[in-house]
């Protein structure tokens, strides 16, 4: 189920008796079409925060980066001249070369993130990568990371309506949960997603466009790589 809460997509389920929740969020949903992206950096503080706490136990070494998504397809950064500005001041916003963007340290004060007008909505998703690794080559630690920032950026925007559910979700063990499937989704079609495992390599679960780690398993460290192959 997808519930629309003040501007966010949290496509977050309660945990069913028998069979887990399937998910592939969630989605920030950042602008309406044809209005300037403009992000409260309220809750880019909130992911910066939350990595940090997590940083130790799953991913010391990983830089966040955020991307832009239009649908199904990911949006360069660079296309949309990012500043990060409280009116008066900017601070850098550093665009790789794949066209993901990077932020420092956001001082305390009312500062967005601005960039051009988009011709339709956009969703903002963060991205945490350890260096050596890359989209089609994950550590699993950093995907438990991500994770955690996308919900708690997923909290920071919904509404009273959605606190129930938010509730049950973090009873039942929210990202660690086995109870929950969270799909991760990649820019093209994938042929297999594959864990490597000391026993061998597992197949993951897939659909069309995203794939499933194994978050809540255990028996993977969060040293396991998580390698793609595309259609």
């Amino acid at each position: 189920m997808r519930v629309m809460v003040a501007g966010v997509v949290l496509v977050m389920t309660a945990p069913a008796p028998v069979a887990a929740q399937e998910t592939d969020g969630p989605d920030i949903v950042v602008t309406a079409p044809g209005k300037p992206l403009q992000v409260d950096a309220k809750l880019l503080r909130i992911a910066q925060r939350r990595l940090a706490k997590d940083r130790a136990a799953l991913a010391p070494a990983a830089t966040l980066r955020f991307e832009l998504w239009r649908g199904g397809q990911r949006v360069a950064a660079n296309d949309l001249a990012l500043v990060l500005t409280d009116g008066t001041r900017q601070l850098p916003v550093t665009v790789d070369s794949d066209g993901r963007f990077a932020l420092p340290a956001i001082p305390e004060g009312r500062w967005f993130l601005r960039g051009g007008t988009a011709a339709q909505a956009l969703s903002l998703r963060p991205l945490v990568l350890s260096p050596g690794t890359g989209i089609e080559d994950r550590r699993l630690g950093d995907l438990r990371a991500q994770c955690q920032v996308a919900v708690a950026m997923g909290k920071a925007q919904a509404s009273i309506l959605a606190l129930p559910l938010i509730g049950v979700f973090d009873l039942a063990g929210g990202c660690a949960s086995s109870r929950f499937n969270f799909y991760h989704r990649v820019e093209r079609p994938l042929a297999s997603a594959v864990a490597d495992a000391p026993g061998g390599p597992v197949a993951l679960p897939l659909r069309t466009q995203s794939y499933r780690p194994p978050l809540a398993d255990r028996t993977f460290g969060n040293e396991t790589r998580i390698r793609l192959s595309y259609r």
